[in-house]
């Protein structure tokens, strides 16, 4: 799992990357708005962060961990260049920015997919009235 905090210009935000239990690569990105405290980071990361992974994590991605290379053990002074290096880059990677568009996408057909059923029953549930206040009429009651 790796937690990138970083300034887009206008908000700050956090970018979770990790690799669930399927072995499935799942990209989060999660706004703290103002400059977040080392506190909010880790009230961020004990209370948000598993309800975020646990709401998304029955959405399929095509994305599987095989491609993500494992970090090995690393010399300190490399990994102090590779970490100085890393924070000059944009913090978001392209790989993470496909991953985001594919979770809003899901999201949306999701979401899309139960807003059509809710239309559905809604209007069969009118129907039912409709029918049944034809029925009664009929009756004379």
């Amino acid at each position: 799992m790796k937690l990138t905090v970083y300034f887009d210009g206008t908000f700050w935000f956090a970018l979770v990357e990790h690799v669930n239990r399927k072995g499935q690569y799942k990209v989060f990105r999660y706004p703290f708005g103002k400059e977040p405290k080392d506190s909010d980071i880790w009230n961020f990361i004990a209370k948000k962060l598993p309800s975020l992974i646990k709401k998304y994590d029955h959405i399929k991605t095509s994305s599987h961990a095989d491609s993500i290379p494992q970090p090995k053990k690393m010399n300190p002074k490399r990994m102090q260049r590779v970490l100085n290096k890393s924070k000059k880059q944009s913090a978001v990677s392209t790989k993470a920015q496909a991953e985001m568009q594919k979770l809003h996408e899901a999201l949306k057909k999701e979401k899309k997919s139960q807003s059509k059923e809710k239309r559905q029953a809604l209007k069969q549930y009118k129907y039912q009235l409709k029918q049944e206040k034809r029925h009664q009429k009929r009756q004379g009651h």
